[in-house]
């Protein structure tokens, strides 16, 4: 005896809409009455359930050691993968730190460069007193002695 849509779909636990979908795409094979509905026979709608199994179902074992296996493998991957960044953290801080200390050398000599040219400056530059220069008597003074 066939199964009609709806008794296929309470048969298989799932929704009509699944079954039309499959029944379309040709996933099951079935016929259409005189009244154009669909007779599908058990065993077809046997044949498609244990190729269309329910997501995280518990029928199929060996399924569902495989994904947890999977899982597991990338559980390590993403473990490793973390243990990485933290690594490469550890690496940029430490890069980091010695940046900064080689900046503050180089502030530092840099203050020490222009506190040095300042005193140089100091020591090329004429240092006496303004009276001094004026009281120099120009050429026509010292000519005439005056």
């Amino acid at each position: 005896m066939k199964l009609t849509l709806g008794q296929a779909a309470k048969t298989a636990k799932r929704s009509k809409g699944t079954l039309s979908k499959a029944l379309n795409s040709g996933g099951i094979s079935a016929e259409k009455d005189g009244k154009e509905r669909w007779q599908i026979d058990p065993s077809e709608l046997s044949r498609w359930m244990s190729a269309n199994p329910f997501p995280n179902s518990h029928g199929n074992q060996s399924e569902t050691q495989e994904e947890t296996d999977e899982n597991s493998a990338l559980g390590v991957e993403v473990k490793m993968l973390r243990e990485q960044i933290d690594a490469m953290t550890v690496e940029r801080d430490r890069e980091r730190g010695q940046l900064v200390d080689q900046i503050e050398d180089l502030r530092a000599r840099l203050d020490g460069a222009e506190a040095e040219r300042v005193r140089l400056n100091a020591l090329l530059t004429d240092q006496r007193d303004k009276a001094e220069t004026s009281a120099r008597r120009g050429f026509w003074g010292r000519m005439l002695g005056g």
